[in-house]
Formats: C-alpha cells, structure tokens, sequence
C-alpha cells in the first residue's frame, strides 16, 4: 500500500488535498493509505518515532517549524520518500535542491499538477533501491540495501559494513536474512553478503568490489557460485 503523508495547516486545503490524492489512487487503481498532520512538530513527533510515508506534500508556510525545516530533519535519515512542497510563493525554490524535493506545487493547488507529481513519485520509488527498516542504535532507520556491503555477527550483536561506514544493531541473523531478501547469501554462520557486491569467489572467501574479503563456508561454496552466477 501506498503512504501518503500531508503535512498542511490550513483545514480546508488539507480537505482538499486528501480529495484529490484518493481520487488520483482510485485512477491509477493503487491502494493509498491518507495521513494528513497540521503542522510540522506533530508529523515529525510521529516519524521520529517510526519513520513511515512514500510522499509527503509539504507546506512551506507553517508557523513554528516551517516546512523546509521539516525536509531538512527528514533527508537526515530518509533518502527514499518523495517531497513536494505547497506553498504560495515560489520563494523557497532554490532550497529545494539540498533536500531533493520532487516539485513544487503553487497554491490553488490545480488537480492535473498534482496529478503529474503523484505520477512522478510513483516512478521513482519504483526506480529506488529497496529498503530496510532496522534499528540502529536503539531508532529505526531506513537504509538502502544496496549501501550494505555485508553483516558480520557478534554474539548478540550485528555490525553492518556501509557504503558510509558502519553501524551495529541488535537482532538475530536469521531475522536480519529474512529482511534482506535473496539479493543476499548466508556465507557463512557469522556472515551475510550482498550478491551485487561480491567480485569474485575462491573455495574459502568472499572477495568484495570494495577490496575486502570475508569467510565462505566450505559447504556453501557450489550454492552461493550459483546464486551469484544467476544475480549477474
């Protein structure tokens, strides 16, 4: 199901806007679940909470925190949701580019504009890499399976290697490979590796297009060959 979230202080716009956002998904026959907040600080009390949401239609003018603040806090942890600004103004234009807006929508918010916007996120979520939502240091995160390199076990804990660094969690390995999904392989008991990473195999190692190498299992040398043979 699709999430979309908006975040509007004026009732009779975010009435509107809800409006036309089902009647966009009863189009497109997609499945869209409505959150709408009315302002900045109880959307984010939420998120910060349990990040959620694949479109955010965002007012720019809010009192408190304004909506460009709320985007700011966001990208800090959320790449992937789609944000298009409301606003009556086109002057906070040039500060969408730092926080990757999709568009900008200048009110009286027009039906085929936001339309064509819907559209747009929908392409681009299709087009993201997956996503997982795990917790890193006691707050769920969201992080691309692609930036993960590989998980490492540590008696009760998990260090995950990063494109960016790394980041330790909490939870079970069989969990962790349950979430990942088959674009990764148990290698071995303390280790799960990314198929889109691996470079090449020997009999005993794993070798990373990063330059690293971990343990391969002697016993999953012929089954992990072939799901590599067959994610390339």
């Amino acid at each position: 199901m699709l999430s979309v979230i908006i975040c509007e202080d004026e009732p009779i716009q975010t009435t509107l806007l809800v409006k036309l956002v089902q009647q966009w998904a009863d189009q497109c026959a997609l499945p869209v679940q409505i959150l709408s907040y009315p302002n900045a600080e109880s959307f984010l009390f939420s998120y910060e909470e349990q990040p959620f949401g694949d479109i955010l239609l965002l007012d720019i003018q809010m009192a408190q925190m304004n909506g460009m603040e709320l985007a700011r806090k966001i990208r800090e942890r959320n790449r992937r949701i789609q944000i298009a600004f409301l606003t009556g103004l086109p002057d906070f234009i040039s500060e969408g580019y730092e926080v990757d807006a999709l568009h900008y929508l200048i009110k009286p918010i027009q039906e085929k504009k936001l339309f064509q916007v819907l559209d747009r996120a929908v392409l681009n979520l299709q087009q993201a890499p997956k996503v997982v939502l795990l917790p890193i240091n006691g707050r769920p995160v969201r992080i691309p399976t692609t930036d993960i390199f590989y998980a490492e076990a540590f008696s009760h804990t998990i260090l995950l290697h990063l494109a960016g660094g790394e980041e330790s969690l909490r939870m079970r390995m069989s969990d962790l490979q349950e979430l990942l999904g088959e674009d990764f392989y148990r290698c071995h008991r303390s280790y799960i590796v990314s198929l889109e990473h691996i470079r090449h195999l020997s009999r005993s190692a794993v070798f990373l297009d990063n330059g690293q190498q971990i343990p391969l299992a002697r016993s999953a040398y012929d089954r992990i060959h072939q799901a590599f043979i067959h994610f390339h």
